[in-house]
């Protein structure tokens, strides 16, 4: 058994909306590609292999590839830093990166930056190499969510259930304020979603060690993944 703090899992959410928000601005501005959601942009590659369709196999080759050294970058950095804000800050740098290359004109380019970021930001939530919370891809968080259900009407934790659901819901939430922030301000958007993980970041470094720990028990097999 160990502890989980309340504060953690709305830092959780948080991020979620993060990636929800970035995945729908990349969803939108490529034409149904994906910049955390690597299952999908694997069919879509697969798919574009049986059509002959190079173009789309080399787009979606090339996100997968990014988030691929994203995740590969975001480990080597949360195994050198101290803590999570570490991996954080860096995600924060690579997204403010990104929107800079899309104001240079590259706009393409700086998806699959923010591909990579989407990548570092699941090593937010690392435990001796092994990811305790998946922030971008909410598949088996909603197989947590429904089998939880099922052990409350059997007797189990009430609400745990709740924990994993409002994961996908963050997530839900930040990809519909993506696409309308995208339809407002067009590619400068990404200016925003660095902006937002900025103050994130800077919040939970300078604020939330302050705040009083509200810890609930939870095992480790019920961290969402």
């Amino acid at each position: 058994m160990r502890l989980f703090r309340r504060r953690e899992l709305g830092l959780a959410i948080v991020l979620s909306g993060i990636a929800g928000f970035v995945d729908a601005i990349g969803f939108v501005h490529l034409g149904g590609y994906f910049l955390s959601f690597m299952s999908g942009n694997t069919t879509r590659m697969a798919a574009g292999v049986a059509q002959f369709r190079w173009e789309v196999v080399g787009i979606t080759a090339g996100l997968v590839g990014s988030f691929f050294l994203g995740v590969i970058v975001g480990a080597v950095a949360a195994r050198v830093s101290s803590s999570r804000m570490g991996v954080l800050w860096l995600v924060c740098t690579v997204l403010l990166a990104a929107a800079a290359v899309a104001q240079a004109g590259f706009d393409t380019a700086s998806m699959g930056v923010m591909a990579a970021s989407m990548g570092m930001m699941n090593s937010v939530f690392q435990r001796d190499g092994e990811v305790t919370v998946g922030l971008t891809y909410m598949t088996g968080t909603l197989v947590k969510a429904g089998q939880r259900l099922v052990d409350a009407f059997a007797g189990g934790p009430r609400w745990l259930w709740l924990r994993y659901l409002s994961l996908w819901a963050g997530l839900a939430v930040g990809a519909i304020l993506g696409a309308l922030a995208y339809r407002g301000l067009g590619i400068d958007v990404l200016w925003l979603a660095a902006g937002v993980t900025i103050v994130i970041a800077a919040a939970t470094t300078f604020l939330r060690p302050r705040l009083p720990q509200r810890p609930v028990r939870m095992t480790e097999q019920e961290f969402p993944h």
